[in-house]
C-alpha cells in the first residue's frame, strides 16, 4: 500500500514537471521572457520539492537498514496523522523494525535456552572450529578438564594424545573409548563425534560420556557373577571328588585288612565299584578342566586381524558346514539376503565363531521346538545402510527378566552352561568394531543382530 502511494506522488510530481517544461517551452517559443523566468521558477520549486521527498525517503530506509545492521532496536520512526505518504512508510518501518526486535528476543531466548540445556545435561560437550580453537564448552566439560588450558585443540595434545588424536581424526568413525587423566584417578570417556556447518564453516563437535561409575558398578556385578559361578562349579565338582576319593580310600583299607588277615582277594564287583568311583571323579576333574579353558579363552582372547570379506559367502560356508547336523535333529537352516555381495572388514575366524555360537544355542532351543527353522539373514540397516547379520529362531525365545543380563559374563539361565558364550561373542564384535545386540521379544524366539 506505502509503495503504491509513494509511486503516485512520484508519478504526478514527474507528470508535473513534464507539463511544466512543455509551458516553458512554448512561453519561450513566444518570448514572454517574464512568464518563462516564472514557470521556470516553478520548475526548479517542483524539483526542489521531488529531490527533498526523495532524500527524506531514503534517510528513513537508511536509519531503518543501519538499526537492523548494528542491532540498536532503540531507533524509532515519526508518525503524524496527517496521512501524508512520509507517515505511512515511518509506520510500516517501525512495523518491521519492532518485528525484527522480537525475532531477535525470540532468537537469543532460544539460544539462552539451548546453552542452558547444553551446559547443564550430563555428558561434556566441546566445539573446534576449523583453525582448532574451542568454540564452546560446558560446565561437564570443565569439570573433566580442571585446571588445565583447553582454549585450542593443541592443548589437547599434553593432556592425552589419545583424545587429541580422536580430536583431528577426519575419519568417518564416530564413537571412541578413551582414558584421561583427572584431578584424582583415570577418567574413562566414551567420545562421539558431530559434524555441523554454520556460516559455511565446519565445526566439529565431541560430546564425552563419562562411564567411570558405569563401567566400576559393571566389574563389580561381572566379579560377582563369577564368584558365584566359580563357586558354584568348584562345589559341584570338589563336593563328589571329596566325598568318592573318602569312601575310596575307606573300600581300599577294607580291602587290604582283609587281604593281611584273610588273604581275601578282592572280587570283581568291588574293583567295579572302586573304578566307577574312579571314573566320576576323572569326569568331574574334567569339568573343572572344562571350565578353566573357558575361562582361559575370556580372558585371552586373541587380537583382531580384520580383512575385507563377503559377509553372505561367509554365511554360506557356514551352513554347509553345520546342515549335516541340523538335518539329524530335524532343524531347517534357511538363507536369507538381499544382494548378492555383502562387504564387512572385521576378522573372518572370529565372526564365524559368533556365528556358531548363535546358530548352537538355537539348535539347543530347539530341540524340542515342532517345525524347528533357523534363519540366517545378511541385509542392510534401513536406517544407515551398515551390514547386519541376523541370526533368528522360531523357539520359546528368551526369559523377558534375563534379557538384560543376557550378555553379562558368566550369567546363564541353563544348566550346566557357564555363561561364556554370549558375552565372549560380544566381546569379539566389540574387538571387530561392531556391536552383538538382540531383539526383545521374547515370545518369538530369538533374534541376534551382528551389526558392523
Amino acid at each position: 500500500m506505502v509503495y503504491k502511494q509513494f509511486r503516485l506522488q512520484i508519478t504526478l510530481r514527474v507528470f508535473l514537471l513534464l507539463i511544466s517544461s512543455f509551458v516553458l517551452s512554448i512561453f519561450l517559443q513566444l518570448e514572454y521572457w517574464a512568464t518563462s523566468i516564472f514557470v521556470f521558477a516553478g520548475i526548479c520549486y517542483q524539483v526542489f520539492l521531488l529531490l527533498q521527498k526523495l532524500n527524506s525517503v531514503t534517510f528513513e530506509v537508511k536509519k531503518f537498514l543501519d538499526a537492523i545492521n548494528y542491532d540498536d532496536f532503540t531507533q524509532t520512526f515519526t508518525v503524524s496523522r496527517s496521512g501524508d505518504i512520509q507517515d505511512e512508510l515511518n509506520k510500516s518501518l517501525q512495523k518491521s523494525l519492532t518485528r525484527f526486535k522480537e525475532l531477535r528476543a525470540d532468537r537469543e531466548t532460544d539460544l539462552m535456552f539451548y546453552k542452558s540445556i547444553a551446559q547443564h545435561i550430563d555428558a561434556g560437550l566441546i566445539a573446534f572450529n576449523p583453525d582448532g580453537k574451542v568454540i564452546f564448552s560446558n560446565l561437564i566439560t570443565k569439570r573433566i578438564f580442571s585446571g588445565i588450558k583447553s582454549a585450542n585443540i593443541e592443548d589437547f595434545k599434553k593432556v592425552s594424545p589419545k583424545l587429541y588424536e580422536i580430536f583431528t581424526d577426519d575419519s568417518d568413525e564416530e564413537i571412541h573409548h578413551v582414558s584421561v587423566p583427572g584431578r584424582y584417578d583415570i577418567q574413562r570417556l566414551v567420545v562421539q563425534k558431530i559434524t555441523i556447518y554454520v556460516k559455511g564453516e565446519v565445526v566439529r563437535v565431541f560430546s564425552m560420556d563419562r562411564v567411570q561409575e558405569e563401567v566400576e558398578q559393571a566389574q563389580i556385578e561381572a566379579w560377582e557373577a563369577l564368584i558365584k559361578v566359580l563357586t558354584h562349579e568348584m562345589m559341584n565338582a570338589m563336593a563328589p571328588i571329596a566325598s568318592l576319593s573318602n569312601t575310596v580310600n575307606n573300600e581300599l583299607d577294607e580291602l587290604k585288612t582283609e587281604y593281611q588277615t584273610n588273604g581275601t582277594v578282592p572280587s570283581a564287583e568291588d574293583l567295579s565299584d572302586i573304578q566307577l568311583a574312579m571314573n566320576t571323579i576323572e569326569q568331574r576333574a574334567n569339568s573343572m578342566s572344562a571350565l578353566a579353558e573357558d575361562f582361559r579363552v575370556m580372558a585371552h582372547l586373541r587380537d583382531s586381524e580384520p580383512q575385507h570379506i563377503d559377509s553372505i559367502a561367509l554365511c554360506k560356508e557356514y551352513i554347509e558346514g553345520i546342515q549335516q547336523e541340523c538335518d539329524e535333529k530335524n532343524i531347517k537352516i534357511v538363507f536369507e539376503a538381499t544382494q548378492d555381495i555383502l562387504m564387512i572388514t572385521a576378522d573372518p575366524i572370529q565372526i564365524r565363531t559368533v556365528i556358531d555360537c548363535l546358530c548352537r544355542n538355537s539348535i539347543e532351543e530347539l530341540s524340542e521346538t515342532q517345525n524347528a527353522t533357523i534363519t540366517i539373514r545378511c541385509n542392510q540397516d534401513d536406517h544407515n545402510g551398515r551390514p547386519i547379520i541376523q541370526v533368528i529362531d522360531n523357539g520359546s525365545g528368551i526369559d523377558f527378566a534375563a534379557l538384560d543380563r543376557i550378555f553379562v559374563p558368566f550369567f546363564t539361565t541353563k544348566k550346566d552352561h557357564t555363561g561364556i558364550g554370549l558375552s565372549l561373542s560380544q566381546q569379539i564384535m566389540r574387538r571387530n568394531n561392531g556391536r552383538l545386540t538382540i531383539k526383545k521379544e521374547s515370545d518369538k524366539g530369538a533374534e541376534f543382530a551382528l551389526r558392523f
